[in-house]
């Protein structure tokens, strides 16, 4: 029969799975604690070609015990970071599964703050979704890469569009005094794993939006440029950093019919179509 497998990996996806750090030197109602939440995949790769072309299973680690080992090892790990928790995971199924070839684990946060000053109350009000990628190959360094998605931002002035490109479908005037929205997504690539990862993260972002407020904006282009410059300068252990900024418009309503000028205050906001912009940063 014609027809060859060319490659193959399967595992857990979505593997939901939340802790509670508690240092037990107190009654729970009386002590602090410090809340997780994260969402696993695990794909494995490995000698499991025969699961597919022979139906031989022997070899096959269930997806059921992927996803116990995630809820084992979060016993065991501390978890102060999702990188920190990936490289568990990814050396946990080399180690204790010779066949296994590679382990790539994905791992997104919901971010939870405490709730005012209280010792055990929570409130998930972040969009923006922390996210890590710890691939780990046998006999080979773990590779990691952090990022996030989701973080909503704009500014109301400081941006523009002009001088663009003239052809005969377009209709979109010049302007040196717009609204600049996104929800921007990004991910680095570390070049060390010596490094606490969440201080990292934290570094990372507040200069991606330190420099998306401090000059005035004339393409999303120039401004994703310029927040990757600054990433890779705020922090030496990455090696490189891509960035996603979707152009959120806010177009500028008609008032002219109903006896209104617009001066720029009242915008139509539009999800769909959406202008895309990505690029990577090196050093």
């Amino acid at each position: 029969m014609a027809g060859r497998l060319a490659s193959h990996r399967y595992g857990k996806h979505r593997v939901r799975v939340s802790k509670v750090r508690r240092p037990r030197l107190a009654p729970a109602n009386e002590e602090r604690h410090e809340f997780v939440e994260v969402s696993v995949d695990i794909e494995l790769e490995g000698a499991f070609a025969p699961s597919y072309t022979d139906g031989d299973n022997h070899l096959v680690v269930a997806t059921d015990t992927c996803k116990n080992t995630v809820y084992v090892l979060a016993k065991d790990d501390p978890m102060h970071s999702i990188e920190a928790f990936g490289l568990v995971l990814a050396n946990d199924f080399l180690s204790r599964y010779s066949h296994v070839s590679q382990c790539k684990v994905r791992l997104s946060e919901r971010v939870w703050d405490r709730l005012g000053e209280s010792p055990h109350s929570f409130v998930a009000k972040q969009r923006m979704v922390p996210q890590a990628i710890v691939r780990g190959s046998r006999g080979e360094a773990p590779i990691v890469m952090s990022g996030f998605k989701k973080l909503l931002v704009a500014k109301t002035t400081e941006s523009g569009f002009e001088n663009f490109h003239q052809s005969e479908f377009r209709t979109l005037p010049d302007t040196h005094d717009r609204i600049l929205a996104t929800e921007m997504s990004t991910n680095w690539r570390y070049s060390t794993l010596e490094v606490d990862f969440a201080e990292t993260r934290q570094r990372i972002l507040d200069s991606l939006v330190r420099r998306f407020t401090d000059h005035y904006s004339r393409s999303v282009q120039e401004t994703l440029y310029f927040m990757g410059q600054a990433a890779l300068a705020a922090e030496p252990a990455i090696s490189e950093i891509t960035l996603t900024l979707p152009n959120k418009h806010h177009l500028l309503a008609n008032l002219a019919p109903f006896g209104r000028e617009n001066q720029n205050e009242v915008f139509v906001v539009t999800d769909e179509p959406f202008g895309f912009i990505t690029a990577t940063v090196v050093r």
